[in-house]
């Protein structure tokens, strides 16, 4: 199956549903809860300039430099994402959450039941784009 989505600008990407799905889904909570811990620790969103830095560290350490397009696309839709969560759940990622979060090579850790969620609703997101 082949979603094709606008983003801003008006260009179209495919993306491969069934293949890219999950380091889809990966990548955008990653860039999620790097939102939500930067707006813990300064009290703000991340700027364009470093959710761009997170996605292409993301990228780099799962060793998936794959197609540009798509990073941005999902680096875009990050912040909505996040900001959804904390007026949902009041979410507060703190220094003991970001642990439980987190494995120590700054890695997504699934055994958290807060990544899982957020990978989730991350991956329902991306669901809904069809």
């Amino acid at each position: 199956m082949k979603v094709v989505v606008t983003t801003p600008g008006n260009f179209e990407m495919t993306l491969s549903a069934r293949a890219d799905l999950r380091p889809q889904a990966e990548m955008l909570t990653f860039i999620v809860i790097s939102h939500l811990a930067t707006k813990f620790a300064t009290g703000g969103w991340m700027s364009v300039a470093s959710t761009v830095e997170s996605s292409v560290y993301w990228s780099k350490s799962m060793q998936r430099d794959g197609d540009v397009l798509t990073r941005v696309m999902l680096a875009s839709r990050a912040l909505s994402i996040a900001e959804a969560i904390e007026v949902e759940t009041g979410l507060t990622l703190n220094g003991s959450a970001l642990a439980s979060i987190f494995d120590s090579n700054l890695r997504l850790d699934f055994s958290s039941a807060m990544t899982r969620e957020i990978y989730e609703r991350c991956q329902t997101h991306l669901l809904a784009l069809k």
